[in-house]
């Protein structure tokens, strides 16, 4: 006697947490939605089901693609440094070209660092959160980030105050000082505008930005 075939699957029938086809761009809405809650929020005021009303999926699909509040917060760092290391070749490159003056590619480094960061904003306010408190999240950030970004730039901070061209201070002092000013100013940039009577954009404030920190390091 020949099998009866089984029934076709219908949408009734799926498993809970499996993925719709017509939500398939699910995943990429949960991590920016779960980006903005908590860079506004905090981690810790976070829900997962604020972050999937967001996202508007289904709070089930969290657990789905990622498996628990702290590996999706963990996914949002993963995204960002590996943006950030597909760009550490050329930059490298771009950074320590033989040949070329310091002066031009120390402020090259500053320059970049400041368009990496404008790149992720929502991302910067969160790292800055995490990095107000000890804590294991605190030291994934510096793991995933703050070590490879000071492995790539200290070197070219230190070459430039043996050239004179800055002040002769730790180099660990000097990136996170550029990296924290860097991101405070983006973040407040209407303040920004509204106290100094200027209507600054990006292009201009990374402009005055490099013009101040650069004289202002090097003076020491």
């Amino acid at each position: 006697m020949p099998k009866t075939p089984a029934p076709a699957a219908t949408e009734s029938s799926r498993s809970p947490g499996r993925p719709r086809g017509r939500d398939s761009d699910c995943r990429q809405r949960l991590l920016d939605a779960a980006l903005q809650a908590f860079a506004t929020g905090g981690y810790d005021a976070t829900s997962l089901r604020k972050v999937a009303a967001g996202a508007a999926c289904d709070v089930s699909m969290v657990a789905h693609y990622f498996g628990s509040k702290l590996e999706l917060w963990q996914a949002i760092v993963d995204t960002v440094a590996a943006r950030i290391e597909a760009d550490r070749e050329p930059l490298a490159a771009r950074l320590y070209a033989p040949g070329i003056d310091i002066d031009q590619r120390l402020r090259a480094g500053v320059e970049h660092l400041f368009d990496q960061i404008a790149a992720h904003q929502q991302f910067a306010r969160l790292i800055l959160r995490e990095l107000t408190q000890e804590s294991a999240r605190a030291q994934y950030v510096e793991d995933r980030l703050l070590k490879p970004s000071l492995a790539l730039y200290a070197p070219l901070w230190s070459e430039a105050m043996q050239a004179g061209a800055l002040g002769p201070i730790d180099p660990v002092i000097a990136h996170m000082a550029m990296t924290g000013s860097i991101a405070l100013l983006i973040s407040s940039l209407a303040t920004v505008s509204r106290l100094g009577n200027t209507d600054y954009d990006l292009p201009r404030l990374r402009d005055a930005f490099c013009q101040c920190v650069l004289r202002q390091v090097g003076a020491g």
